[in-house]
């Protein structure tokens, strides 16, 4: 998998009919490495969460890495436009994406293999899906067809075009093995949530610098 805040990017369209196509999925996250420097690093991600919010056209995920990052990604598909807040150590960014230069740096799809085993996550059936890069990485997903959301252009989820949703996965960045899991779901979410206004505090900045803010995550 390649860089968990480097690329924001990543592809997954889905097209389910008669699915929950609004909603909140919250994860858990859970970190490992046989990296004893990263390591080291362990205890800061402690309580990492991600929350992911959707509508038709629209999906925003917020993600808090213990106490050390969090990053937002706002994104709207019919306008082809996004919005990454990114906070560090109390220093706060922020740049407007454009999708369709971030569509054509993100054209290659790995291989998809979709298996024929199955579970149930929060009440939903899932598949099993494991998607192989080209660099050799791989990310096991378990996906969700009774759940619809327009994810294209959000991380996270395999750089493929799956239908449905993920709601267990796990994926490895620089020797870092993370592990997500959804705990919860909940149907309601406010049209407000996917707001493009730039809060008070954070300094623009452009997509090349906020790549090289996160490196090494």
């Amino acid at each position: 998998m390649k860089q968990l805040v480097t690329l924001f990017f990543i592809l997954v369209v889905s097209g389910i009919a008669n699915a929950q196509s609004a909603g909140h999925l919250h994860y858990e996250m859970e970190f490992s490495s046989d990296n004893p420097d990263m390591a080291m690093a362990l205890p800061m991600m402690v309580g990492s969460t991600m929350d992911l919010y959707f509508m038709p056209e629209k999906s925003k995920l917020e993600m808090a890495m213990g106490t050390f990052m969090k990053t937002i990604t706002t994104v709207d598909v019919k306008t082809q436009k996004g919005l990454m807040l990114m906070e560090i150590m109390g220093s706060k960014s922020a740049t407007e994406i454009n999708l369709s230069n971030a569509n054509a740096e993100n054209a290659t799809e790995p291989k998809t293999i979709v298996t024929n085993e199955t579970k149930s996550i929060i009440g939903y059936n899932c598949t099993k899906i494991i998607v192989q890069g080209e660099d050799g990485s791989e990310t096991t997903l378990w996906v969700t067809n009774e759940l619809e959301a327009p994810l294209k252009e959000q991380k996270y989820f395999g750089n493929t075009e799956i239908e449905g949703v993920p709601l267990e996965f796990t994926t490895l960045n620089k020797e870092m093995t993370i592990h997500f899991t959804a705990t919860k779901y909940d149907g309601n979410v406010d049209a407000n949530t996917f707001s493009m206004e730039i809060p008070e505090g954070y300094t623009m900045i452009t997509e090349e610098e906020m790549k090289n803010m996160g490196q090494g995550f």
